[in-house]
């Protein structure tokens, strides 16, 4: 009977996953290039249209030195360009689908036998809900290799270090080479992420130290190699050059009062539901240890990651600007701790309580699900009447179109699901990096916008719509 059920939970475990790859393939099917995906298909240093690694890594040195340091994710953000999109799909719905099971296998360690269906279900709606900037994250290519595959590469990188608290295992030099390697590459993915994961590095250690335990080389090398690629990620003269442009307060306390009240601000604004959440589940985690009298070393790993996800918000106090989308990082590493949490809890009743939370945590994801649909859908069918068109104009130009500047329109979504919700589109200025790379694609001088048109979407509201209406209304009177 309890091999049946066993197997039950695994079959139940991975028709989840399945569900949630082919849905998220279906919407990265369904968002076509957008903003950056433009600039990004052609070489920083050259403009030409990218087609060779060789081009690549040139682009992404002239990048490391004008723009970013963050050329680890670029290196994908600008590769996927110079093959069919549909190779983006695949490997994107593979990546949000691989950072839910790290999520998983974070919280639960290398505990085997048991699928728990209940906390995966709640990391899947928790990274669908909680962030503010969805599509811009998750759908969209650029955004995507900044953000979703950046979390993905940190969170992965930790669980050695999870697996070892757990249970210390041996080593070898292997492991140690590659954990020097890993470690580079995971200090180098992105600013505030790899600032969260380090934190959790260091407090790792700590515990080890305080535990009396041995601290393998694995560990040191690890460290050593995530603290250069950090340092190399930080030091690029792009990231000064970059943040030269930025306006700022000229006082060093309104400045750094302003930007630490821009991440309190994200938390309260966004990530009140998970830190409710974890509080909830690590009272009622320390409420166990202490009736089981079996000590607390089960609350030690979702404290690290807790300290983790609020050291990678806050470190965006040395940004000028905290974008929403650069919340990934830090809900990721939220997520992550109150799943650590709940995979914990055992007692008959603490686990009908969360199957509820999962419940209404689904029937909740299943509507907005069906609202994200609907607008991923209508863009798309917009978007693609509105290239056949682009495209019909530049053919019919003939050898005039390099220099001629076509007349379109904008396109504007309703929800952040929508990969282009938020991003510039087509604008009436044409000048700007995105513009003249967007013209470049179609083969035109430029292209701008004279309005901005939408489509219907009963109960939702954007500027567009209320734009037509207010004008709907003043020709009726």
């Amino acid at each position: 009977m309890h091999d049946k059920a066993s197997a039950l939970r695994k079959k139940c475990f991975t028709a989840a996953a399945a569900v949630v790859f082919l849905w998220m393939f279906l919407l990265n099917c369904l968002t076509p290039y957008i903003a950056d995906d433009f600039t990004f298909a052609y070489a920083f240093d050259t403009g030409l249209r990218l087609h060779s690694l060789p081009q690549l890594l040139k682009s992404l040195a002239y990048h490391y030195y004008e723009w970013s340091g963050r050329v680890v994710v670029k290196f994908f953000a600008q590769g996927f360009t110079m093959f069919p999109k549909v190779l983006f799909n695949l490997c994107n719905a593979a990546a949000y689908l691989a950072l839910a099971l790290v999520i998983y296998r974070l919280a639960r360690g290398r505990r085997t036998g048991r699928y728990d269906l209940v906390v995966f279900a709640l990391i899947l709606a928790s990274l669908w809900e909680i962030s503010p900037a969805f599509g811009q994250t998750n759908l969209w290519m650029c955004g995507a290799c900044n953000y979703l595959w950046a979390s993905l590469g940190c969170l992965a990188f930790l669980l050695p270090w999870r697996y070892y608290l757990q249970k210390p295992f041996a080593g070898s030099w292997r492991l140690t080479a590659g954990m020097a390697l890993a470690g580079l590459l995971a200090g180098w993915l992105s600013e505030n992420t790899s600032a969260g994961m380090l934190v959790c590095l260091v407090l790792c250690l700590l515990a080890l130290l305080i535990r009396h335990h041995r601290i393998p080389s694995w560990m040191w090398s690890g460290f050593a190699g995530s603290v250069a690629g950090f340092v190399i990620l930080i030091a690029a003269r792009g990231n000064y050059n970059r943040a030269s442009v930025y306006g700022d307060y000229e006082s060093f306390l309104t400045r750094y009062a302003v930007r630490f009240f821009n991440c309190l601000n994200m938390l309260k604004e966004y990530a009140l539901p998970l830190l409710f959440a974890f509080v909830i589940l690590f009272v009622l985690l320390v409420f166990q240890c202490s009736t089981d009298k079996t000590g607390y070393g089960p609350i030690v790993w979702p404290v690290i990651l807790l300290l983790g996800g609020l050291a990678s918000n806050f470190a965006m106090i040395l940004s000028p600007d905290y974008y929403e989308r650069s919340t990934h990082g830090p809900f990721t590493l939220l997520t992550a701790a109150c799943a650590a949490c709940a995979v914990q809890l055992s007692g008959r009743t603490l686990r009908k309580a969360l199957t509820c939370a999962a419940a209404c945590a689904g029937l909740v994801c299943t509507f907005h699900a069906a609202e994200a649909g609907y607008d991923i859908a209508s863009y798309y069918v917009m978007y693609q009447t509105r290239d056949g068109l682009l495209r019909t104009e530049a053919a019919e130009l003939g050898e005039q179109a390099p220099q001629a500047e076509l007349v379109s329109y904008a396109i504007e979504p309703y929800t952040h699901w929508c990969a282009a919700y938020g991003l510039p589109d087509i604008r009436e200025d044409s000048g700007d990096s995105i513009g003249l790379c967007r013209a470049r694609w179609y083969g035109v001088g430029g292209i701008t916008a004279t309005e901005a048109r939408t489509y219907p979407f009963p109960g939702h509201m954007n500027d567009a719509y209320a734009a037509g209406q207010a004008q709907a209304e003043d020709s009726a009177s």
